[in-house]
């Protein structure tokens, strides 16, 4: 069924569908960085201020001084372990004495109670196999002795009776014989009792006293040697204590004077210097942030850099609903500011994995991925930290049918354009491929040759029929769903406003999220403040153009469809995609 509004479509600009050729590219701004260079990093502990800076820019050879961080706080503390370091060296000579004093008197004591052992050893062997045997012998030649003078004695004795039994002898004589006799069987008996004695009680407590000396020695060596290795040990570990203590300190005295080393930071290498302000630049730094005299820095942080420009790549960020057409080594083409009309080529050589947080304060939900392009080879001298704009060659599209991408519109989750039959125009429904900047893919809904209108105004909106709103709800889902790649953004999705009859939005365009809890109608409302419209005035522009000859027409259709559309059929739809 046709319509035909207030202006005849006649009479409005109108682009042929034709196979084209055209690229779908992804412009991207970014910064220009060297492919390689060294980090300066401040290597002092904590929190440093710097002193004195070397200009940026500066050329630079290896060795030369770049930063001076204040080190006024580093050198009171080397003072102090200084005084430690004296004190320990004393303290540990100390107990390096007292363990030797310890080890020397150890080793005597040691040898004292060991000799004491060898002696009461000695006499313990002196007795049994000296002492003893002798009086035994002994107390033996007393028996004999005394059994010999018995007899003599009896001898006498019985001599001296039969003298004096016959007169021959005094009587004293034989009292005296009698004595004598009685003397020798009285020390028979003595040397008998003294040898009874001797082996049941002398040699007994002789010998036992002797060994219990022996043990006691050998008792008295272990308590010595007990006490000696206690001693050590507690002199030793006095003595590894303070040696310990002693390298402690000597060791924090060494990082301390090699972090007054590290606050005169000098270059490792030849190059020019850049001070390091992240990606954003130094408008993107608080400042506090930024790198100068009296600034603060701390342990890690990046001062600047020192690049090689023999190579350089372009640093830039792509919001998540455009990653999927990103791929490592697609081409790139590359203008630089302050470079006019000259193009660098490129290619990208890696995509972050993931998202970059460094601007989610001022948006938490930007979601943005780094993705660096690394440029080829060029005599052109280039410095880093200059803006750059990037074209990121997704894809080439060969002899595909296409229309002007102001020829499409957007409504209830499909896309349409207003097919021109004489002196009518029809909204058709159409599905569209890959989309560029000045050319949108058409896969079915038109024929080659038919022809499309480039501006439409309200009245032609208005054709095209709502969606029941359950299809608007299956729409809807789809869009949050991702389209028929599945991919979120990609070619095939549709974006959140063509629900509300918005023009498509082109390429580089940032979605505006939906809030949780958002309705529907609320969120196409803050889609419409935020979607390029059509002014009024070049409308009615358009509209004053239908009194002009369809022949005329259809030759300016032609014309513009094989260029640019001017500037009143870009701003009847809005931007390109």
């Amino acid at each position: 069924m046709r319509f035909r509004p207030s202006a005849a479509a006649s009479d409005v600009l109108t682009a042929a569908v034709e196979p084209r050729t055209f690229n779908v590219v992804l412009k991207e701004k970014g910064e220009l960085k060297a492919a390689k260079s060294t980090d300066i990093k401040c290597e002092v502990e904590g929190r440093s201020t710097i002193i004195s800076l070397i200009p940026e820019g500066t050329a630079v050879k290896e060795g030369d001084l770049l930063v001076v961080l204040a080190s006024d706080v580093i050198e009171n503390r080397i003072r102090e372990e200084e005084l430690k370091e004296s004190n320990a060296i004393t303290a540990f000579g100390a107990a390096k004495a007292e363990l030797d004093i310890q080890l020397d008197k150890n080793a005597s004591e040691i040898r004292k109670a060991e000799l004491q052992i060898q002696l009461k050893g000695l006499e313990l062997d002196k007795y049994q196999k000296g002492e003893w045997e002798q009086r035994q012998k002994d107390a033996n030649v007393a028996i004999q002795q005394a059994k010999i003078s018995l007899e003599r004695r009896e001898q006498d004795y019985n001599a001296s009776k039969e003298l004096f039994a016959k007169n021959y002898t005094t009587q004293t004589e034989y009292q005296e014989a009698d004595f004598n006799f009685k003397k020798a069987g009285w020390e028979l008996e003595k040397a008998k009792l003294a040898l009874e004695v001797l082996n049941s009680y002398t040699h007994v407590a002789e010998l036992k006293q002797r060994e219990s000396d022996l043990t006691e020695a050998t008792k008295e060596a272990e308590r010595v040697g007990k006490n000696a290795n206690a001693e050590e040990t507690k002199k030793r570990r006095d003595f590894e204590g303070k040696e310990k203590e002693l390298a402690l300190i000597q060791d924090q005295l060494a990082k301390f004077r090699t972090q007054k080393e590290k606050c005169r930071i000098t270059a490792p290498t030849q190059g020019f210097v850049v001070y390091y302000s992240g990606f954003g630049g130094h408008r993107g730094m608080s400042e506090e942030q930024q790198i100068k005299e009296g600034a603060e820095v701390f342990e890690r942080q990046i001062l600047m850099q020192l690049p090689d420009t023999s190579s350089m790549m372009v640093v830039v960020r792509v919001h998540e609903a455009k990653t999927d057409k990103l791929r490592v080594d697609q081409p790139v083409s590359v203008t630089i500011e302050g470079i006019p009309g000259k193009s660098f080529s490129g290619h990208v050589r890696k995509i972050a994995t993931v998202a970059d947080s460094q601007n989610s304060w001022l948006n938490p939900d930007l979601k943005e991925y780094e993705t660096e392009i690394i440029l080829d080879s060029t005599d052109i001298p280039l410095k880093p930290g200059v803006t750059a704009h990037a074209e990121i060659l997704v894809q080439n599209v060969e002899d595909r049918l296409a229309v002007p991408v102001q020829a499409i519109y957007a409504k209830s989750g499909k896309r349409y354009v207003f097919r021109r039959t004489g002196a009518q125009a029809e909204p058709i429904a159409v599905d569209v491929g890959a989309i560029g900047a000045e050319w949108a893919e058409i896969a079915a809904g038109v024929n080659q040759g038919e022809r499309v209108l480039l501006a439409f105004g309200d009245d032609y909106r208005r054709m095209i029929p709502d969606a029941a709103p359950g299809e608007r709800q299956d729409n809807a889902a789809k869009r949050r769903g991702g389209g028929p790649k599945g991919q979120h953004g990609g070619p095939g999705r549709q974006s959140s406003n063509e629900a509300g009859g918005r023009p498509i939005p082109g390429p580089g365009a940032t979605p505006v999220a939906k809030a949780p809890g958002e309705s529907e109608a609320k969120h196409d409302a803050k889609l419409d403040a935020t979607s390029p419209k059509m002014p009024e005035k070049e409308t009615d522009t358009q509209e004053k153009k239908a009194d002009a000859p369809e022949k005329k027409t259809e030759r300016e259709g032609d014309s513009k469809s094989q260029a640019k559309p001017d500037s009143a059929g870009r701003s009847s739809v809005g931007k390109a995609p």
